[in-house]
C-alpha cells in the first residue's frame, strides 16, 4: 500500500514522495521528532511528528547557495512565461480554427484559455510574487475544481485576474511541463519555492513529516533522536529490563540460594551483554569511531601485510572487525575499560569498577566451579547479595550509557 508525505513550506505542500523522502534542503541538524509515544499496538498517535523542521529564513539561504536565488528565478521564470503565452496561444488557435469551421462562437474551453491568457501576459515575477500570497490564502479555503479530464477551468474567485489565472486548471500541451504549483511558469519546482520563500516571513516553518512512511514500515525512525528523548540506547534498555526481570526473580524465592547464585551470575551476563552489544553498534554505525577500534586494538597493530594487499585488506576490514568482537571477552574488565576508552573515549566509574571486579571472578567460580572458589569453598550469596549488585551494575550501566548518549547529541547537530 503506498503512504505519501510532503515537504510544506507554511502549511503548503510543494512536493511529494510516495512510499521514500528526499531530504530536499534540509540538514540533519533539523531532524524532530514529536509526540512519538506509540500505543499498546505499537502505532505512532496521528500527532506525531518524525521528520525535518527549518526556518524560511534558513532553507532560503541554503536554496540561495545551491544556485537557487531570486534573480536565477526570474531568469527561469521569464524563459517559461513565454513557453506558456505560446502554448495558450497555440490552443486559442487551433479552437478558433475548429469554430470557425463549423461556423460557431469561441467555446467555454476557448475562454477560460483566453481569460487565462490575458491575465498571465505582461506579467513580470514581481507580478506573481505580489499575487501568490492571496492565492495561498485562497486555495486554502476553496475546493479548487479538477475532474482529472484535462479539461480546463476557469476560477472566479479573487478581483485579481492573475490570482484567478492561479487558482485555474489550464492544461498546456507542450513537450515537458512549463508549470509548476499554481500554474506558475517553471520546469524546475525549486523556482516555485523559491517564489513562495520569498513571500514567506523568515520565521515560517518548512517541514517534512516522515512519521506516515516509519508508521508504513518503508524507512526507519530516527533512532538516535529516539534514544536521546528515551535517555537510554536501545542496548541498554534490553539489558535494562532483563536486570529487573532478574531482580525480580531473585525476590521470588529470597531463601533459595541456588536460584540466588544462578540470578547473580545473570546480572554480570547483562553487563557484558551491553558492554558487547554498544560496542558492536557504535563501531559498525560510525566510521570514526571504527576507524579509533582499528587503530587502538592491539592484535591488530601486530598485524602486517604488503603494499599490494592493501586493497584485499580494506574490502576485509568488516570480517576482520567482526571475528575481534565476537571473541572480546568484555566480562574481562580491564580489556572492557581499555576498549571503551581508547574505542568510544568512555570511561567507567571506578567505584562501581571496585564492586563489579570482584563479582566478575564470583561469577566464573559459580559459572564453572559450581559456586566454590578455587580452594573448594562454597560461595556465600544471597538474597542481598544480587540486590546490592544488581544496583551497582545498573548504576554502572546508566553512567556509561550516558556517556554514549552524549556523543549521539553532539553527532546529531553536524551535518
Amino acid at each position: 500500500m503506498s503512504t505519501w508525505v510532503g515537504i510544506e513550506i507554511d502549511g503548503l505542500s510543494v512536493e511529494d514522495y510516495q512510499n521514500h523522502h528526499s531530504n530536499w534542503f534540509f540538514k540533519r541538524s533539523d531532524r524532530v521528532r514529536e509526540n512519538c509515544e506509540k500505543d499498546e499496538c505499537g502505532r505512532l498517535p496521528d500527532e506525531a511528528f518524525i521528520g525535518f523542521r527549518a526556518s524560511a529564513a534558513s532553507i532560503r539561504r541554503r536554496m540561495t547557495l545551491m544556485g537557487y536565488d531570486l534573480t536565477a528565478c526570474k531568469q527561469h521564470f521569464n524563459e517559461n512565461l513565454l513557453a506558456v503565452i505560446e502554448a495558450a496561444e497555440w490552443i486559442l488557435n487551433r479552437e478558433g480554427e475548429r469554430r470557425h469551421a463549423e461556423s460557431g462562437s469561441l467555446s467555454v474551453r476557448g475562454d477560460a484559455y483566453r481569460q487565462f491568457l490575458n491575465a498571465v501576459k505582461d506579467t513580470s515575477l514581481q507580478d506573481w510574487l505580489d499575487a501568490l500570497p492571496e492565492a495561498v490564502s485562497l486555495s486554502k479555503s476553496m475546493s479548487r475544481f479538477s475532474d482529472f479530464s484535462g479539461m480546463p477551468y476557469w476560477c472566479e474567485t479573487s478581483a485579481v485576474p492573475l490570482v484567478n489565472a492561479m487558482l485555474s486548471d489550464i492544461p498546456l500541451y507542450t513537450e515537458y511541463s512549463h508549470t509548476g504549483l499554481f500554474n506558475f511558469p517553471c520546469n524546475d519546482s525549486s523556482y516555485f519555492q523559491v517564489a513562495l520563500l520569498e513571500c514567506c516571513s523568515d520565521d515560517v516553518a518548512c517541514e517534512l513529516n516522515i512519521a506516515p512512511l516509519i508508521q508504513s514500515g518503508w524507512e526507519d525512525d530516527f533512532r538516535d533522536l529516539e534514544e536521546i528523548q528515551r535517555q537510554e540506547t536501545e542496548p541498554h534498555r534490553f539489558s535494562r529490563l532483563s536486570l529487573e526481570e532478574t531482580i525480580r526473580l531473585s525476590g521470588t524465592q529470597a531463601e533459595n540460594l541456588s536460584l540466588q547464585r544462578m540470578c547473580y551470575s545473570s546480572i554480570i551476563t547483562s553487563m557484558e551483554a551491553y558492554l558487547g552489544d554498544i560496542l558492536k553498534r557504535e563501531i559498525f554505525d560510525r566510521p570514526a569511531v571504527k576507524e579509533l577500534f582499528v587503530a587502538s586494538y592491539k592484535p591488530f597493530k601486530e598485524q602486517s601485510f604488503s603494499l599490494n594487499n592493501l586493497y584485499k585488506a580494506l574490502s576485509e576490514i568488516d570480517d576482520e572487525i567482526e571475528k575481534a568482537l565476537n571473541t572480546l571477552s568484555l566480562h574481562n574488565i580491564g580489556t572492557a575499560k581499555s576498549l571503551f576508552y581508547s574505542t568510544l573515549m568512555t570511561k567507567f566509574p571506578e567505584k562501581s569498577l571496585r564492586i563489579i571486579g570482584p563479582a566478575v571472578q564470583i561469577r566464573h567460580d559459580i559459572v564453572h566451579r559450581n559456586g566454590r572458589n578455587t580452594k573448594g569453598e562454597a560461595l556465600s550469596i544471597d538474597y542481598e547479595s544480587v540486590q546490592a549488585l544488581a544496583n551497582v551494575v545498573l548504576q554502572f550501566m546508566q553512567n556509561v550509557d550516558a556517556q554514549i548518549l552524549d556523543g549521539l547529541i553532539a553527532e546529531s547537530c553536524i551535518d
